[in-house]
């Protein structure tokens, strides 16, 4: 959450040639709503069962890269299939980063809201954002490429994302198939 995938992903496709999808975004316009709707209508269970189908929607598509949203990948089930089906990126990036770049982002994301549903204060974000990424980060770990996005302008972090995957893809044997991450 917060890491920059919705931001470099469909720039990384471009330049490799390959389409982009937005798990979140999908999954919003399967519904008719927004993510944060759903949560609130349907609560969080219903929304990670219909991200895990979105996202084994993506299986019979070649040339995609994915992004996921921040807690797809922390289920065993999800993470073991995206394990098999593509190559995982985990953008890791600083909790403090990702502490300003949610407090000041344009969306309050479910998760990040306190008890009455406003944004919590950069103290309480602070915390919430450390606790998810303790509980997040062994699964994260277990992503094929890492990239420390640390303080990297959008053009430096799509050319290292470019350039990992590649080695990989050469290290690997095999095409870049499906990025998901």
């Amino acid at each position: 959450m917060g890491s920059g995938k919705s931001t470099l992903g469909p720039i990384v496709a471009n330049v490799i040639g390959y389409d982009f999808v937005d798990l979140d975004a999908a999954i919003a316009r399967a519904a008719g709503r927004s993510v944060q709707r759903i949560f609130a209508e349907e609560g969080e269970a219903a929304f990670r069962a219909r991200e895990a189908e979105a996202l084994r929607a993506t299986g019979g598509r070649e040339r995609l890269v994915v992004a996921v949203g921040g807690g797809a990948l922390t289920f065993e089930e999800n993470l073991q299939w995206a394990l098999a089906h593509g190559t995982v990126v985990y953008l890791r990036v600083p909790p403090e980063r990702l502490t300003g770049r949610l407090f000041y982002g344009r969306s309050i994301r479910p998760l990040l809201r306190d008890s009455e549903g406003r944004r919590l204060s950069p103290e309480s974000l602070d915390a919430k954002v450390r606790e998810l990424l303790a509980r997040r980060e062994p699964f994260y770990r277990r992503a094929h490429l890492t990239i420390e996005m640390g303080d990297r302008r959008v053009g430096h972090a799509v050319d290292e994302v470019v350039r990992a995957l590649r080695r990989y893809a050469r290290t690997a044997g095999r095409g870049t198939g499906k990025a998901k991450g």
